[in-house]
């Protein structure tokens, strides 16, 4: 009988256990920027792939949180989490988003610069000037760089036209994301012609959440599942496969 009654307790503790994380568990929304490798469609059509969707899935995975992700044109992510629509995000911060959000934990780092042909030699700055530089409309590479009138620049709308340029010698460099330029010429078959980058600044790329989200309250339990995915190395293997 003694036996039973235990089994009985058991069964009900369970029970609770798992009304209580279904009860804590939330279905979040994030959203970021479409740019490879950060984040974009896969070619066999069975989601997202990237740094970014592989992120969501280990915090998933130690929140028992549900996130789903929606990809969007920069000037929509604003809009999105001002309204509430979507409760986070995770990117380079702007002073817009700063107004709109809370700040949560830093991700990592990621460099700025300049990817220039692998003819030219370009190991300072001073070796910018006098060769023609495509730079993505509202990107901001560094403070000098972006106030520097001296340099010659060529505003192009994303990467893989300034990729096209340098192929047919309209240009000398590219200015940007590094890491982002270079998976692009790699998965273009062009990564040949590209020299070793001069990385001009860090830009931070930060948990964000909507200030007005009804799920802001979860982001303790996001910032502690970002500290466990660097600090356990996970973010190294992420980043390792998405370059």
């Amino acid at each position: 009988m003694k036996n039973l009654y235990r089994k009985v307790w058991y069964s009900i503790l369970l029970s609770l256990s798992f009304i209580a994380v279904k009860a804590y568990s939330a279905d979040l929304k994030f959203i970021t920027l479409e740019v490879a490798p950060w984040a974009y469609s896969g070619e066999s059509g069975d989601g997202y792939i990237g740094v970014f969707p592989e992120l969501v899935k280990e915090l998933e995975k130690r929140t028992g949180h549900s996130i789903s992700i929606t990809l969007a044109p920069y000037a929509r992510i604003n809009r999105e989490l001002e309204a509430a629509r979507q409760d986070c995000t995770m990117l380079i911060s702007d002073s817009e988003r700063d107004r709109i959000t809370v700040k949560g934990e830093l991700v990592f780092n990621h460099p700025m610069g300049v990817v220039a042909r692998k003819t030219l030699d370009i190991d300072t700055y001073n070796d910018l000037y006098g060769i023609k530089i495509s730079l993505l409309r509202g990107s901001i590479i560094s403070e000098k760089f972006n106030t520097d009138d001296k340099l010659d620049k060529d505003f192009d709308t994303d990467y893989q036209i300034s990729l096209q340029k340098m192929k047919y010698g309209r240009l000398d460099a590219i200015a940007g994301a590094i890491p982002t330029i270079q998976y692009l010429a790699k998965k273009n078959g062009l990564h040949h012609m590209l020299g070793k980058p001069l990385q001009l600044s860090s830009e931070p790329i930060y948990l964000q959440c909507a200030k007005e989200s009804t799920n802001i309250k979860y982001i303790d339990d996001l910032n502690k599942a970002i500290r466990s995915i660097k600090s356990d190395s996970s973010l190294d293997l992420i980043l390792g496969r998405n370059s």
